[in-house]
């Protein structure tokens, strides 16, 4: 009897993981792309920061995000107000726990650009990072584009804030990538 349940709930759990993915902060599809994945980032444990969806192709695998050649966004939708100097810091310590120093000096200028267009945000403000193929990374605020850089390789780069080994959140990181093998 055990083993039959066994069965059933991993059909089921098969089942739920077929339909589609429902947020009340994140469209189902946006362009090409759709809705794959959301977490919520805290402080402390306790405090939600913000809200996170992960947008990617129909047939994307989480093994094909990072250092691929494939669209995909990120929509943070923040719960509480942070300033723009928290944002930065926040970047720059995960950036140098993810890539050796010669990796982060190529990208030093870029990263400084973008953060440049990092701005304080109050509760309800919205980020979106969106990697093209033909386009690279931008960044929107409140869906309005801040800044755009041409290379796949720092959208790449960059995208491994969230995505990466040792990311801003392992939980958020985890919740994001647990849609596909």
């Amino acid at each position: 009897m055990r083993l039959i349940l066994f069965f059933i709930s991993l059909f089921l759990m098969g089942l739920a993981q077929a339909t589609p993915l429902i947020h009340p902060d994140f469209q189902p599809l946006r362009e090409n792309i759709e809705l794959k994945a959301t977490a919520t980032a805290k402080w402390l444990a306790f405090v939600s920061v913000y809200d996170v969806g992960l947008y990617a192709s129909p047939n994307a695998k989480t093994s094909d995000l990072l250092h691929s050649k494939m669209p995909l966004s990120l929509e943070i939708h923040y719960r509480v107000g942070v300033k723009k100097q928290q944002l930065i810091e926040a970047a720059e310590v995960a950036l140098a726990r993810q890539n050796s120093e010669e990796t982060r000096q190529k990208f030093k200028a870029s990263v400084d650009e973008l953060h440049h267009f990092y701005q304080d945000v109050e509760e309800g403000d919205r980020f979106r990072v969106d990697i093209k193929l033909d386009s690279g990374l931008a960044l929107y605020f409140n869906d309005q584009l801040r800044y755009q850089n041409t290379s796949l390789d720092f959208a790449n780069y960059y995208i491994g804030l969230w995505l990466a080994e040792n990311p801003l959140s392992d939980k958020v990181r985890a919740s994001l990538l647990n849609w596909s093998l």
